[in-house]
């Protein structure tokens, strides 16, 4: 097969389409290289306006002159004309004194209110802590009133046994007297029928039960611990 030949018309417009890129790239170049020296340019040759710059302390340094020449002139009129300086009339005196002495009076009369309003509430603290001090006293005889009832009736007890024959407990009853430890009675009722319970000792706390346990024992008398409440 021949070889296929390019149409002539499209190699032409490859060819311009080159042409304008290469040229589009050249006018690129151009710019960046020519146009920041124009511009440079322009700014040398423009005229730069002239900065003023404030100082402060030339202002401040102004002032203070200006001050001082005013209390200079103001000093200077003062001894010139004396006679122009005014002088306190007795009677507008009189006014003044009474002014002071009213103030004196309003401050005094406000230190006294101060004074009073302290003392209130020195009392009232003074009475709060009264009032602290007198409830915790009172919770303290309420907790020695417990104690002491606690003491007096026992929280526990020995309880030596449960029986049936009442001569049986009077003979274990005037042994715990030997022993030193009181007795109580209690009748109960059980599926057997009516029993008589026996109890030693009022104790505070258990140990002491414990201890009076052990004694009673050691005298050949059974028993165990209980609680009252």
């Amino acid at each position: 097969m021949p070889p296929v030949i390019p149409n002539e018309q499209e190699l032409n417009l490859k060819k311009r389409a080159r042409r304008r890129l290469v040229g589009a790239i050249v006018m690129v170049i151009l710019m960046l290289i020519i146009l920041p020296k124009i511009l440079q340019d322009r700014a040398a040759l423009a005229p730069q306006a002239a900065i003023k710059i404030s100082m402060p302390e030339a202002k401040l340094n102004q002032q203070n002159a200006a001050k001082s020449e005013a209390a200079a002139v103001g000093q200077a009129s003062f001894i010139v004309e004396p006679e122009t300086s005014i002088t306190a009339d007795p009677l507008d005196a009189e006014p003044a004194v009474a002014i002071k002495d009213d103030n004196s009076d309003k401050q005094a009369k406000l230190e006294a209110d101060k004074q009073k309003v302290l003392e209130a509430k020195a009392s009232e603290l003074k009475a709060s802590e009264a009032k602290i001090s007198a409830a915790k006293a009172n919770n303290v005889a309420k907790s020695a009133e417990t104690r002491d009832a606690t003491q007096q009736t026992g929280r526990f007890a020995v309880q030596v046994g449960v029986y049936s024959d009442a001569a049986n407990v009077k003979q274990l009853q005037d042994k715990l007297t030997q022993a030193g430890y009181a007795s109580h009675t209690e009748k109960i009722a059980t599926n057997n029928g009516d029993k008589i319970r026996l109890r030693a000792g009022k104790f505070s706390s258990r140990q002491d039960a414990v201890s009076a346990l052990n004694k009673l024992q050691q005298l050949g008398l059974p028993g165990m611990v209980i609680s009252n409440d």
